[in-house]
């Protein structure tokens, strides 16, 4: 063996292990299907009378705790350091943040909520420290867009809605705030994840150029006070709610929503590039006002419309991006301007859950409803998982 084959095998474990640390998206993706697995799950093994009992706070803690968490942080865990040119998330930090999660989905399953609402708040402290370090360092080369003021506002929402969660099952607290939190964790947090994340993952998607960096010109600060302005609207906006303005709290989201993933992302026009998964991502940002306006408008009917915001909007939109960031930083470029077959298919089974679970409260049928939704979702984020799941585990 040469000096150079020797020095290349000597080398090669170190590169492989950078390879997952530069791309932490690789771990967590899948790490997020499994935990959507257990939370849609949930209704899937009640229908088949595998289950005795439901819980629909365990499904909807699951699904934003650890599913949609998982995604936002293999997306954050990646994008942070490459747009402030700062070094990749380090081995011990990852460990952390899957354990935080992992444990966040354990309590729950156990019922034991201090522990999985203490660990939830920890991925936001640890998101935090990642973060500062990485923005206010000397060794960043670049800052964050004035959107990403809005992610921690999203963890304040997180933090308090953990808090207020928790303390409800000490019956420490009136039994409101316990649905105030509920609205905090399953609303409050991703919508302002997705107008802060939108507004750097968007123009990216459409082929457009990406925001500058926050304090670049005066533009940019004032571009901040309106994000930060439109964060604080939105805790607002579920204070309104939780004191009877059961209308007037969706609207506000809904508008402020639709103010910042339209003219801050840019999507009030469809995107400039070929891709069936932009258009998806495209289609979910208007998912979003469009089940907060349908949840005030028919309040009766709050429930299953909330759930295009859910499935339509979050879990779309947490896929979309999710194979957007999978093609382009695996190099797939003939598939991210395609139309995969698998992202075709799970879409079409995502639109079938969300016709099955908006459908349920007005049959008979209510269980089966929700026992279809929850297989035929699962079944839609396997055949993703099937397609992206060993391009995302290879070396």
């Amino acid at each position: 063996m040469t000096m150079a084959n020797l020095e290349h095998a000597a080398f090669a474990p170190e590169k492989a292990e950078l390879n997952w640390r530069s791309e932490p998206f690789r771990l967590f993706f899948p790490l997020g299907v499994l935990f959507a697995w257990v939370g849609v799950g949930h209704w899937l093994l009640y229908t088949t009378g595998v289950s005795s009992t439901y819980s629909c706070k365990l499904h909807g803690l699951i699904q934003m705790q650890a599913f949609m968490m998982a995604f936002a942080v293999g997306f954050l865990l990646t994008a942070l350091p490459r747009r402030t040119q700062t070094p990749a998330v380090s081995a011990g930090e990852m460990v952390a943040f899957a354990a935080a999660l992992i444990i966040t989905t354990g309590g729950a399953l156990a019922g034991q909520w201090l522990i999985s609402e203490i660990a939830y708040a920890g991925v936001f402290l640890l998101l935090a420290q990642f973060a500062i370090r990485r923005f206010i360092g000397r060794a960043a080369g670049r800052r964050p867009p004035a959107a990403f003021v809005m992610v921690p506002i999203a963890a304040l929402h997180g933090i308090v809605g953990a808090g207020l969660v928790a303390a409800t099952d000490f019956q420490s607290v009136p039994p409101g705030a316990g649905h105030l939190g509920m609205l905090l964790i399953e609303q409050g947090v991703f919508l302002c994840l997705a107008v802060g994340i939108g507004g750097l993952i968007l123009p990216l998607m459409s082929g457009t150029p990406p925001p500058p960096d926050l304090g670049s010109s005066p533009r940019e600060w004032w571009k901040a006070i309106a994000y930060a302005t439109a964060g604080t609207a939105i805790f607002l906006s579920f204070i309104l709610e939780q004191f009877g303005f059961g209308g007037f709290g969706p609207t506000l989201r809904a508008i402020v929503v639709a103010l910042g993933l339209g003219l801050g992302g840019g999507a009030w026009r469809p995107p400039g590039k070929a891709g069936v998964h932009r258009k998806l991502v495209w289609l979910a940002t208007w998912m979003m006002p469009l089940g907060l306006i349908a949840s005030a408008m028919w309040p009766d009917y709050r429930v299953p419309a909330l759930h295009i915001l859910f499935i339509g909007g979050f879990g779309l939109m947490a896929f979309g991006v999710a194979t957007h960031v999978s093609l382009t930083h695996l190099d797939l470029q003939r598939q991210a301007l395609g139309r995969p077959p698998a992202i075709i298919l799970m879409a079409a089974a995502f639109a079938f859950a969300l016709f099955m679970r908006f459908t349920a409260d007005a049959s008979d049928t209510y269980f089966q409803h929700l026992g279809w939704a929850s297989g035929v979702w699962i079944f839609g984020s396997a055949a993703w998982l099937v397609f992206l799941g060993p391009k995302l585990l290879r070396r």
